[in-house]
């Protein structure tokens, strides 16, 4: 037993006060002489032999309770089994993402979190604190207490093994310390890969945040639809986690004027799609706002329309193939132009966004030269090799690319079995990876020394598409000799894709925390340089300049705030960008933290840190102390009162 008063103990010493009153006591018996004293003596010697007793059983009981009180002043308590041995490191992670918005018992549930940890915590504990965008180390609740009432959210959302991981760099390397980790969150389905990450050296607590309801309804996408001359319409879609009866109503606005307004219900499905038509003169950049009383990131999108840039088309052909001209038939979208060997339009070629050779049988040198200008500016360039080509010319113009090598023709029939869905060029084409597809033969090929990354492979497990550095590569001729590929549904998204992402063309809307790569139709000087602007908001994104173009490249870190941005070249206002937050937070499905191993569950902060007080400091006894005081005072008057 230990005390946290120790030098109170020293009062114990005044007990020999009533000790010694006792013993001296100056009190003397008077005699007085009757007749008959035989009897008289008899009860006299009774009466002091019990008063003798009484009088140490009081004394006793007096010692006792003037003894408990000074012993309970003094504090005394059983440490626990641990704090003698050991210090507890605390890391706390503290999720401020979006999905923190939602309504708790007193606020949002980053704001419940925040206050249940400043009035639990003790002020004078040492312990470290992250969120998802700042980190405060080896600090308490004194020195931060401010700036934990001004944590803001973020869209940073890293996943609960990256948080975990993160903690464990923030603990101390001293030894003998008890590690924890308490995790404030409300355990998102969507941030949760895997529940096996906690492990048993690490004291882990976890205490789930719940809000009071869990629906929300979030603005999904947009996109631009029917659109003739200046008239067209814009779709929204937009779900809801729960059905429900209650109407929400929803806006578009153009530079901050209401154009449309209408209202959806989810009184019998998940998703409703909204749809305004609208025309180009009324709006340039714009938003789209939801009512809704759960999260309120994901209830605005914003937008902004430009002028529709068109993707210049270039095919030289060896014969004359209509295919291409198929595929790229949309005037609104490409400018379609087709060349035959040898009489190509040079100055076609260098305005040319992306080249097509079809089945050529040499390159000529002045063609190569020209390819890898527009390789250097990031324009994509697809070769088709013909059935007989002069391999040694192929080569050599691969090889000042570091691209293949072509080694030799073979007449094996293969079959194409796989498609990397991961592919950039396959970017929105399968809502999910295919496995009964139709997949096309191929009865002649060249064996390729692949040299790049395969988005098309056959069944030898060769790239029968690959590419590397914007150069596209077909293993074979696609004509209808050689290959059924192009009755195959995927002729269409691989060229179509491969011609609008040589162009970074702007689009309805970008997400935040991506990288960005944008094409503006703009020529730049030397000594200028374009700006991102909203507000007070101003930024120079990375740029290249591309002839006259010039290609901006947003980091995932920039813009940090949704919204409309202005894109200037000094104060020339060139066009508008709208930046959105992604939209995986939305769906409130929650992860039963039942399933976790090797941690512990708590049902709130409060509960948390208490129980660490009963662990971490002492077992209480002074309250006992008290109490046994109490009962021997009340035993010295049961013996006043009583005894005779």
């Amino acid at each position: 037993m230990l005390f946290k008063n120790p030098a109170v103990l020293y009062a114990l010493a005044l007990l020999i006060i009533p000790i010694l009153v006792h013993l001296f006591q100056l009190r003397r018996f008077k005699k007085e002489y009757f007749t008959n004293v035989a009897f008289l003596k008899k009860i006299q010697q009774q009466s002091r032999k019990s008063s003798k007793i009484k009088k140490w059983l009081v004394l006793l009981s007096r010692l006792l309770a003037f003894a408990a009180i000074i012993i309970a002043f003094a504090q005394p308590y059983f440490p626990a089994e641990d704090s003698t041995i050991k210090k507890e490191d605390l890391v706390v992670y503290l999720d401020n993402s979006f999905s923190m918005q939602q309504e708790g018992a007193n606020g949002t549930l980053l704001n419940d979190a925040v206050q249940s940890f400043i009035t639990s915590i003790p002020a004078q504990k040492e312990f470290t604190l992250f969120t998802n965008d700042k980190v405060y180390r080896n600090t308490s609740l004194d020195k931060i207490k401010n700036q934990l009432l001004e944590i803001d959210f973020t869209a940073k959302r890293p996943s609960l093994k990256s948080s975990y991981l993160k903690a464990q760099n923030l603990f101390s390397s001293e030894k003998n310390r008890r590690k924890s980790f308490l995790a404030l969150t409300d355990f998102q389905a969507n941030a949760i890969d895997s529940d096996d990450i906690f492990e048993k050296e690490i004291h882990t607590v976890l205490i789930p945040l719940q809000a009071k309801e869990q629906q929300n309804v979030s603005i999904d996408s947009a996109y631009i639809a029917n659109k003739i001359n200046q008239d067209y319409q814009m779709h929204i879609r937009v779900s809801s986690n729960k059905k429900s009866e209650d109407i929400f109503p929803i806006a578009i606005y153009g530079q901050e004027q209401l154009l449309a307004k209408s209202s959806i219900s989810f009184a019998d499905s998940l998703v409703r799609k909204v749809v305004f038509n609208l025309n180009e003169k009324e709006i340039f950049y714009g938003k789209i706002a939801l009512e809704d009383q759960s999260l309120d990131y994901d209830n605005r999108l914003f937008f902004s329309i430009n002028s529709q840039q068109k993707i210049k088309v270039a095919a030289i052909s060896a014969e004359e193939d209509r295919f291409l001209e198929k595929i790229f038939n949309n005037k609104e979208t490409f400018e379609f132009y087709s060349f035959k060997e040898n009489e190509a339009d040079y100055s076609v070629l260098e305005n040319a966004d992306f080249i097509v050779l079809n089945e050529l049988s040499q390159i000529p040198t002045s063609l190569q030269t020209l390819l890898q200008q527009k390789l250097k500016q990031e324009k994509n360039v697809l070769i088709i090799p013909g059935s007989n080509i002069d391999i040694s010319n192929y080569n050599s113009f691969l090889g000042t690319l570091n691209r293949a090598k072509i080694i030799q023709k073979k007449n094996q029939e293969l079959k194409l079995t796989q498609i990397r869905f991961s592919h950039p060029l396959f970017h929105n084409v399968f809502r999910k990876a295919i496995s009964n597809f139709d997949y096309p033969t191929i009865y002649e090929s060249y064996e390729i020394d692949d040299y790049g990354s395969p988005a098309l492979l056959t069944s030898d497990n060769a790239g029968f598409l690959t590419e590397k550095n914007h150069l596209y590569l077909f293993k074979s001729a696609l004509n209808q000799k050689i290959t059924n590929f192009k009755s195959s549904p995927l002729i269409v998204p691989v060229l179509y894709n491969m011609a609008r992402q040589s162009v970074s063309i702007p689009q309805l809307y970008y997400e935040i925390g991506e990288v960005n790569a944008i094409d503006i139709p703009t020529p730049l000087n030397q000594d200028k340089v374009l700006h991102l602007t909203q507000g007070e908001a101003d930024f120079i994104p990375l740029q290249r300049k591309l002839n006259e173009q010039v290609r901006i490249t947003t980091a995932p870190d920039l813009p940090i705030l949704a919204g409309n941005f202005e894109v200037k070249k000094q104060n020339e206002l060139i066009t508008s960008l709208g930046f959105n937050y992604n939209r995986k937070e939305s769906d409130l499905e929650l992860y039963p933290t039942e399933k976790f191993q090797n941690v512990e569950i708590k049902n709130s902060i409060t509960h948390y840190f208490s129980n660490l007080r009963n662990q971490s400091e002492v077992d209480e006894l002074w309250k006992w102390f008290v109490i046994f005081a109490i009962l021997f005072l009340a035993i010295e008057m049961l013996l006043l009162k009583f005894l005779k």
